[in-house]
């Protein structure tokens, strides 16, 4: 019940924070929280960014924000709240939290809004990122992750090495640290600077009794153990109900982890951020961010926004030459537009691209079928790509096809395109300021 009763909140009006705190078979006390940031004020909240900024104002001022980034690193203390309860080796209990089944068909219970600290063997850089974990057992999880995410390519530099990987998981951290965890930063800058500098003063940590890794002094729990080497211990892991709106494959082996300590605060708050099919990633996405940001390098001029959720990118572009919608296009596709993508849709900059009513009203009335879309194929997708066919996925082949889709008025005779009846926005900010109050009563 507790997944469904948070898809429901999801889609309520005011997308409420949900606490759970009576929980069948868990002593009072035991808590989950859901839906702490997937709603427009706390998710601008979390990143400073005003309410009073359109969705379009906001990703700009984001984005110009993140070329100020300074890493900001945390500050060790002694111990913490986080450290108010410790369990060793056969004391561990994984069984005293509650996880939940998010799915009807999920494959077992998760914790899935985790910040995982792993730290490289090689250079010392520390990794915090967000992967989700079943439960196998009382000292046994399994987890998910990815490849080629930082967390994946550490710990198989363990292996390769004969040793299982150190790793401490934070089961509830602070927004900042969680946000920080699934954003995407270049190799070597830890997210527990960008956290730092998005909260605006150092995370606090604490060494690990385990593994000494630094973690959250304020979490509410943390586990420490081991990623065992695929060789030494494999579990069934999944299927787990996917971003995509799809139970992402069939069970399979993955990589065990043995959680030799737990760390927790008393009566403590895990966090649950399950996907939903239909539910906002939020307009601050910092892979929209990260595509903007790719193609202003090239050099290509009058980018105007772009948004990017389940698979669809959107470019809103003020054209200035033959080629410009294509040139946009098919420099998105070169960076991270492409991964696991469907749609590459380009838009004028009369049209919002975080309006989705907006953009299919431009695809219905400025994009010729014939001659406005391209198809691009063999292009990076995921194993957990619904559309990937059996034999491609048997045989590692995790690539698709990309629709690239020009729903702008044609360059050539762009000013002789029919005149829109769409209110300009300069009169549509004067009736707001003159007539707004009374309509919004």
């Amino acid at each position: 019940e507790i997944g469904a009763i948070t898809e429901l909140a999801t889609f309520t009006d005011n997308c409420p924070a949900v606490l759970f705190d009576s929980i069948k078979g868990y002593p009072k006390g035991s808590r989950i929280l859901t839906n702490f940031i997937t709603n427009r004020f706390r998710e601008r909240l979390i990143h400073g960014v005003s309410m009073e900024l359109s969705d379009r104002e906001a990703v700009r001022y984001w984005k110009e924000r993140m070329k100020q980034f300074e890493p900001l690193p945390p500050v060790e203390v002694k111990s913490g709240p986080v450290t108010e309860n410790v369990l060793l080796d056969k004391d561990v209990d994984l069984l005293k939290l509650p996880w939940p089944q998010w799915h009807e068909r999920d494959g077992g219970k998760y914790m899935c809004a985790t910040s995982v600290v792993t730290r490289d063997p090689d250079s010392g850089y520390l990794n915090v990122g967000s992967y989700r974990f079943m439960l196998v057992n009382q000292n046994t999880i399994v987890a998910h992750i990815g490849s080629g995410h930082d967390g994946d390519v550490i710990r198989k530099k363990y292996w390769a090495m004969g040793k299982p990987c150190p790793a401490a998981i934070s089961l509830g951290q602070e927004p900042a640290l969680l946000v920080a965890a699934g954003t995407i930063l270049p190799w070597g800058i830890s997210e527990y600077d960008f956290a730092g500098w998005l909260r605006q003063s150092p995370v606090e940590v604490t060494r690990g009794v385990y593994t000494d890794l630094p973690v959250p002094a304020t979490a509410e729990v943390v586990f420490e153990g081991d990623m065992l080497p695929p060789e030494e211990a494999m579990e069934i892991e999944g299927p787990f109900g996917e971003f995509s709106g799809y139970y992402g494959g069939n069970a399979r082996p993955a990589p065990a982890m043995k959680i030799r300590s737990m760390l927790f605060r008393s009566n403590p708050v895990t966090l649950g951020a399950p996907p939903f099919l239909g539910a906002s990633r939020g307009t601050l996405s910092s892979r929209a961010i990260i595509v903007w940001n790719e193609l202003e390098a090239l050099g290509i001029p009058n980018i105007m926004g772009v948004s990017k959720n389940y698979g669809v990118t959107v470019i809103s572009i003020k054209q200035a030459y033959p080629g410009h919608v294509m040139r946009a296009a098919h420099g998105a596709l070169g960076g991270t537009a492409a991964y696991h993508g469907r749609f590459v849709i380009v838009v004028d900059d009369d049209i919002d691209p975080y309006n989705w009513e907006d953009v299919m009203w431009a695809l219905a009335t400025r994009c010729d079928p014939e001659t406005s879309i391209d198809i691009c194929r063999k292009i990076w997708s995921i194993r957990i790509d619904p559309r990937l066919a059996k034999d491609k996925k048997e045989a590692g082949d995790y690539t698709s096809s990309i629709a690239i889709i020009d729903a702008c008025k044609p360059y050539h005779w762009m000013n002789d395109y029919p005149p829109t009846t769409k209110i300009s926005e300069e009169l549509l900010k004067k009736t707001d300021e003159k007539w707004g109050r009374l309509l919004r009563g």
